[in-house]
């Protein structure tokens, strides 16, 4: 068979982003049993995605439910860009990563125990880890892209 592909070495560090990139799977899931915890205390049905304002929990459960979907809205978009910028950057990229999985958990412990006010300090957090990686992961295919490494 021929493959027209160019294969690269990647470095052994980057197993470091690999790493990290597990552990978002722990952050999705500690963000699952928060709701699934919040449907029991507060008497949220399946298939219901979020509490009907008959619910006089409604806002609580909401909380966790909303902490958890925010976290799913942006899990696929960090580990792109901590295992792009990994290839060259591994160490940075999954230390960055690292601290977007803590300010996660802060996230959804806030958020869900304390409402949207409680979400702030896992959220600014999160983008101490999540808005260097999309600056890198530019940086990272520009000195591809021109050679410059």
């Amino acid at each position: 068979f021929f493959f027209p592909f160019h294969f690269m070495e990647l470095p052994s560090e980057f197993g470091y982003a690999l790493v990290v990139c597990g552990l978002t799977t722990f952050v999705s899931t500690y963000g699952a049993m928060t709701v699934m915890s919040a449907r029991k205390k507060y008497d949220v049905n399946y298939p219901h995605l979020y509490a009907s304002d008959k619910n006089p929990n409604a806002d609580k459960f909401n909380c966790a439910q909303r902490a958890h979907q925010n976290t799913l809205e942006n899990i696929a978009m960090v580990n792109i860009t901590m295992l792009m910028t990994a290839i060259l950057y591994p160490k940075a990229a999954a230390a960055f990563g690292l601290i977007w999985c803590i300010g996660r958990c802060l996230y959804i412990h806030g958020y869900a125990h304390n409402g949207p006010e409680g979400r702030m300090l896992g959220a600014l957090v999160s983008h101490l880890g999540d808005l260097p990686l999309f600056l890198m992961v530019i940086y990272t295919g520009c000195v591809m892209a021109l050679g410059a490494k």
